[in-house]
Order: structure tokens, then sequence, then C-alpha cells
């Protein structure tokens, strides 16, 4: 009689792996039932119902969740295990609570807040969007933290607006965050104009003749420089010599040459 074969390891390795996953599909989740239970009891763990959030404005988001934890899961998890199992991963959560409320046309004061509080990250680079409610809510907390977050997550520019404090200005003269279309002659007290004509008559008087003919400068949001510079700049906004700011500024370099 011949001898039974005895099966190799991979084999093994091969049924135990189909028994289990023959285990796993002996159960299912009623998503209908367990998905609004679940996001009922995240909501009251997290105190969510103080920000207006409710059961329909998270259930995609918890079905998805409880989906990719059933997954992973060889026997059937428990409504407690699946709630306990969010609440340990409770900022990811909130970031993506977060997310979901930017998709809101209006916002409260609380939802403000949370995003700002809860999603930095997302919130700064939001600046555009949130500026305006927190302004029109009068959340002057949230913009002075939003103005931070815009330059850490966000697109700062080297140069602040003059009327909403972002550092947000483009080389248009418009504003990323606000919108506004910036005034040189608003610009030009922003950056104290004068005072940065005189160091750069100062610092460099051949320099400041160029500017004087070509009759404009540029600014990388530190100081001035002639047009020929362009090319060394990595950013920088062309700003228009008036008369006066011409006279001034070839008599400061005519001095500096003189000595």
């Amino acid at each position: 009689m011949p001898r039974r074969k005895r099966s190799s390891k991979k084999e093994e390795s091969g049924r135990k792996k189909r028994t289990r996953s023959r285990t796993r599909k002996k159960w299912t989740l009623d998503m209908k039932t367990v998905v609004p239970e679940v996001s009922k009891r995240v909501i009251e763990s997290l105190g969510l119902d103080y920000i207006g959030i409710d059961i329909d404005s998270i259930k995609d988001l918890i079905e998805d969740i409880v989906s990719s934890i059933a997954e992973q899961r060889a026997t059937k998890p428990s409504i407690d295990s699946l709630v306990s199992n969010i609440i340990r991963n409770k900022q990811l959560i909130l970031k993506a609570i977060a997310a979901k409320l930017l998709q809101r046309e209006d916002l409260t004061p609380e939802q403000v807040e949370f995003i700002v509080s809860y999603a930095p990250e997302i919130a700064g680079r939001a600046a555009p969007k949130l500026y305006p409610l927190a302004k029109k809510l009068g959340l002057d907390h949230v913009i002075d933290t939003l103005r931070y977050l815009w330059v850490r997550y966000g697109r700062p520019t080297p140069v602040e607006c003059p009327y909403c404090g972002f550092r947000a200005v483009t080389p248009d003269l418009r504003c990323a965050v606000c919108g506004a279309q910036v005034s040189e002659r608003d610009l030009k007290e922003r950056i104290g104009f004068q005072e940065l004509l005189e160091e750069l008559a100062g610092r460099s008087p051949v320099a400041a003749l160029e500017a004087v003919s070509a009759g404009f400068v540029l600014y990388d949001g530190e100081r001035l420089w002639p047009p020929s510079a362009a090319r060394s700049l990595s950013f920088y906004i062309e700003i228009y010599l008036n008369r006066s700011e011409r006279e001034l500024l070839e008599r400061a370099a005519r001095a500096r040459i003189t000595g």
C-alpha cells in the first residue's frame, strides 16, 4: 500500500489561510443598524453635538471606518469595540470631521474654532475660506491663529496684506487670502516705503539711480532693488515711483556719491 504523501508546510499554511478566510465570511455586519449606533456613540463620546454634528453628518465617514475595521477582524466586532477603536484614533477622526465641515457654505463660530483647533494643517491651507467667515463672526482670536497657520501650512508670500494682515500679497498686488486688490499707496504706507528708498540709496547709490531712471523698484518683502536685480530674486513686486519719490531717491543717491 503506497504511503500517504505528507503535506508540505506551504500547503498547510495555504489551508490555514483558506480556513481563516472561510471563517471571516461566516458573519456580517448590519451596516444600517451598526453605523447609526456607532455614530451616535462617537458623537456623545467626543462631544461633537456641541458643534452641530449629527448622525447624518458623519455616517458616511463612520461607515468607511467600520468597514475597514471589520475587514481586519476574524471575529465579529461589537458596537463597544468599534467605538473604542474609533476613539483611540480620536485625532484622525476629528481631522476627518473638520474636512467635512469645510465642505459647507456657512459655519458656526464653534465649527470654525473646531477646525482651527483640531485640524491646524487643514485650517492653514483653507485660510482663504475661513478668514472671511471668522471676520464675519467676529472671531479675532481665530484670525490671529489663522495668520500663523497660513504661514506654516498655506502658501504664504513675503509681503503682508495691508488689509487682512496675512502674508499673501502676490506679484500682481492681489491678496491670496482676502482677495483684495492692494493699491500701491496702501502697500507703500504698510512697508514704510520712504525709509526703504533711503536705505536703497545708502546701500547702493548706483542701483538707486538705475531705479530713478527706470521709474520703478522691486520689493522682495524686505528690501528695495533696482530692475536689473529681477533675475536674482525668487519673488518681487514692482512698485512705481511718483515724482517726489524719484526726486528723494535721486537726491539721496547723489548725496551718497559725493560724500
